[in-house]
């Protein structure tokens, strides 16, 4: 599977740098420094509340940070609010899926589609989509009718049946059975080799391995190691924060 990185012929598409959140005195985030490649998965790994859905909902331009910038192919996401070349360079999975009620698992990839221009070929992208997420006997359900790893993969969905440059996925496996991983997994890595950059939040060290080229932790809301993904699972702080 891929985990390329540091090709000379990849793209710099998402810098983010001295990111910070405080709610007043509490510092959520404390300072993230990141770099993501076109073709290149980074994996933030740490424990529920070390601040990985904070960063993820700042990069993915729906939070705001006390400090810092994130920039999409050089335009900062938060000075440029709504800027068209970066509102459809991103495509955010939440940990949370957010489903509207009345629309099946179809109808929710379609508004996604052409909400963002998709219009000749919606129809088989949709089909493409749903085969390769183990959807297509669920695509005329509505949410109250699906699991949460279904609700979840439906989710995921929404953003692959759109044109993206950089997928953030945050916890994207909560819910999700092996056999479903192993979809998931597969999907990522085609995005990757068709230059896909793609983040991702997890606990689940072994979900990443062999896709994500580096990762991050964080604890506490720092980043406390960062590198080449075997060098950082395999070093001492993951460790000794007991994520292996």
């Amino acid at each position: 599977m891929p985990k390329t990185s540091g090709n000379a012929k990849q793209r710099l598409v998402l810098t983010a740098r001295g990111l910070v959140k405080k709610y007043g005195d509490a510092v959520a985030l404390g300072g993230l420094d990141l770099d993501l490649r076109s073709g290149e998965c980074v994996a933030l790994i740490g424990h529920n509340g070390s601040g990985k859905t904070t960063a993820m909902r700042i990069m993915a331009g729906l939070m705001e940070p006390s400090e810092g910038s994130v920039k999409i192919k050089g335009i900062d996401i938060h000075v440029a609010r709504g800027n068209p070349i970066t509102r459809s360079a991103i495509a955010f999975a939440p940990d949370n899926p957010v489903l509207y009620d009345d629309l099946t698992v179809e109808e929710h990839l379609i508004l996604t589609g052409l909400a963002h221009g998709v219009g000749d070929g919606l129809d088989e992208r949709i089909d493409i989509v749903l085969e390769e997420l183990g959807l297509t006997d669920r695509r005329d359900y509505l949410p109250s009718q699906l699991s949460r790893g279904m609700r979840q993969k439906t989710s995921i969905a929404c953003t692959l049946v759109r044109p993206l440059e950089v997928l953030m996925l945050d916890e994207p496996v909560v819910g999700l059975d092996p056999p479903s991983q192993r979809l998931l997994r597969d999907e990522i890595s085609r995005l990757i080799s068709d230059e896909v950059a793609v983040i991702l939040t997890t606990h689940q060290i072994e979900f990443a391995r062999g896709i994500a080229a580096k990762a991050v932790i964080l604890d506490n809301g720092e980043m406390v190691d960062h590198g080449a993904f075997d060098q950082v699972v395999e070093g001492e702080k993951a460790a000794s924060l007991g994520l292996v």
